[in-house]
C-alpha cells in the first residue's frame, strides 16, 4: 500500500546510517590530505556567513595546506 505522495510507508523506506561518530567518504578523503582542520574551518565559515567571499582567509589557508601536502 502506498501513501498519497507515491512513496512506500516510512517503515519500508531505505535508511542510511547517519552516525556522526563515523566519517563519511568525503571526511575520509579530506583527512588523508592532512588538511581536515583547514577544510572544517572553511566549511564552518561558509555555513556561518553563507558567502564564500567572507571566507578568503580560511580558503587561502586550505589552499596552502593542500599545496604544501601536494594533495
Amino acid at each position: 500500500m502506498s501513501s498519497t505522495n507515491g512513496l512506500p510507508p516510512p517503515a519500508q523506506h531505505n535508511t542510511v546510517n547517519n552516525d556522526d561518530d563515523e566519517d563519511d567518504e568525503w571526511d575520509k578523503r579530506i583527512r588523508r590530505t592532512g588538511c581536515f582542520k583547514e577544510n572544517e574551518e572553511l566549511l564552518i565559515c561558509h555555513a556561518d556567513t553563507n558567502d564564500w567571499r567572507k571566507c578568503l582567509r580560511e580558503l587561502t589557508a586550505f589552499k596552502q595546506c593542500m599545496q604544501a601536502n601536494k594533495s
